[in-house]
């Protein structure tokens, strides 16, 4: 069976998409090239914070981890820089994640880069990557070894939901299909 590919999917230029998993607990980051219809993991990372830490030296931690992902990849640029949505139901919830946003987003800001997209919900994501907007995290992690093909392992979790955050925006943008 040969696969349709539409001309929105044969790209000369790699796309690149860099894609955050935002917590405070364990963030995700990945890069991932998408071309001629085709995606390929580039580079992923994560980092662990604890709760005996304070918010400023775990928001610092993130910080600092992001500025290292970024600066290691930013020499051949960045196409769409996106993450998931987080909707906590308390102020509790809430502010850690918000913290590791800030956090992100002063780290895109050192390079004079932003968000390209509005958050995407965690369902959205699963729907389009998965078939499935309440698949586990190992249906997300096999839905993005098939997608591009990585056989190695995950370090994390949020490694392998920071990969499917960018393959929902290569899928969105008929990039892969």
């Amino acid at each position: 069976m040969t696969q349709y590919t539409s001309p929105s999917m044969t790209n000369a230029k790699p796309i690149r998409i860099l894609a955050f998993d935002t917590s405070l607990g364990r963030p995700g980051v990945a890069l991932v090239e998408v071309r001629n219809g085709k995606a390929s993991i580039i580079d992923m990372s994560n980092v662990q914070t604890t709760s005996k830490q304070s918010l400023v030296e775990r928001k610092a931690v993130v910080y600092a981890w992001a500025v290292f992902f970024i600066n290691n990849h930013r020499t051949k640029g960045f196409d769409y820089v996106v993450r998931e949505l987080f909707q906590g139901r308390t102020w509790k919830q809430n502010y850690p994640v918000f913290t590791a946003w800030a956090a992100t987003e002063e780290a895109l800001g050192t390079f004079r880069l932003d968000f390209t997209d509005d958050p995407i919900t965690p369902a959205t994501i699963k729907k389009y990557v998965v078939g499935n907007g309440k698949a586990d995290k190992q249906e997300v992690a096999d839905a993005v070894r098939r997608w591009t093909g990585y056989e190695g392992e995950f370090a994390s979790d949020d490694e392998s939901d920071a990969v499917a955050i960018a393959l929902y925006k290569a899928i969105t943008e008929g990039l892969i299909g």
